[in-house]
């Protein structure tokens, strides 16, 4: 999928990994969440919290205030809710690959990945700002248009779409 024996890789402060190679009109980007801890840091913060939750509950329980245990039984199922939605979208990424006459679009969400294509030539990339102000970004061609950029910030998004721009237009 990603090569990294290209003439020279980048990766900036926004987890967007990109590598352009020497050759004709090849260029790839990955951007990924941004994970600040591992699976295992987070299963004992989550854990720890939802025993330290039982155990006040517990107390609370044994000095007379027994309705308060479902309520913290309804906390514990919110983090093991939480726990359960951070590992699935653990490894969320999208890959963007220009070569040759196509541009590859390849986004996983949830564990399921998706793939389009589209011709470089007619690819435009369009940006827009929604109604709360956040940024947008998408490639258009043929009357497809697929959304990139989702796991970045705004001003990453604004960098991402002119890079982009730019291999696209074929100026280096």
């Amino acid at each position: 999928m990603l090569h990294f024996d290209a003439a020279y890789s980048i990766r900036d402060i926004f987890n967007v990994w990109s590598v352009e190679s020497r050759e004709e009109a090849h260029f790839e980007m990955v951007s990924h969440r941004n994970n600040s801890s591992s699976r295992l840091v987070r299963l004992l913060v989550f854990g720890s919290l939802g025993v330290l939750t039982l155990l006040v509950a517990v107390g609370f329980m044994l000095a007379g205030a027994w309705p308060v245990l479902p309520f913290a039984g309804i906390e514990c199922l919110a983090l093991l809710l939480a726990y359960c939605w951070m590992q699935r979208h653990d490894g969320d990424y999208e890959l963007i690959s220009v070569s040759g006459d196509d541009v590859i679009v390849e986004t996983q969400t949830g564990g399921k990945v998706e793939h389009s294509r589209l011709s470089r030539y007619w690819a435009q990339v369009v940006i827009e700002k929604n109604p709360r102000g956040r940024i947008r970004v998408f490639l258009r061609a043929h009357g497809r248009e697929v959304e990139f950029g989702r796991l970045l910030p705004d001003e990453a998004k604004i960098s991402t779409a002119k890079r982009l721009r730019t291999r696209l237009s074929g100026l280096v």
